[in-house]
């Protein structure tokens, strides 16, 4: 099979480890003349990790004939460190649930590795094309 694009959204994926860089934050705010706590956003950030298990990163989230990828945006590329990009192979997906979220739900997808979570408008929709594409595969 082909990586052939099936769908994609606009989304934010939740990401365990995912650490920020607040360099260029502190850099402008320098600049600006603006005071800038890095410490207090940093303790900010560390409760909001622990609360929701990592932090919602932005980006788009496609679905092809055999992957989910996700790529982060630019600006949260700017702001987080590491490579947040991920693929999940479909046949690595056992079950996939949509969950309630405050504006947009959220896609839950179990693999033999994890729970990854996306949050994004038309989950609904979105979900139901990720299981035609992983019953397709299975036939």
């Amino acid at each position: 099979m082909s990586n052939l694009k099936i769908a994609k959204k606009l989304c934010n994926f939740l990401i365990e480890d995912a650490k920020e860089d607040l360099s260029l934050v502190g850099n402008l705010a320098d600049l600006s003349g603006f005071d800038f706590h890095e410490l207090v956003v940093e303790s900010v950030l560390s409760q909001f990790k622990e609360a929701y298990g990592g932090l919602w990163v932005g980006g788009a989230v496609t679905l092809t004939q055999d992957h989910i990828n996700f790529t982060p945006n630019t600006l949260n590329e700017i702001f987080h460190k590491g490579d947040n990009a991920l693929s999940i192979p479909l046949a690595h997906i056992f079950n996939i649930d949509l969950e309630f979220g405050f504006l947009t739900k959220i896609i839950a997808v179990t693999t033999p590795y994890g729970i990854f979570k996306f949050r994004c408008f038309g989950a609904q929709n979105f979900m139901q094309k990720i299981e035609s594409q992983i019953q397709r595969r299975n036939t």
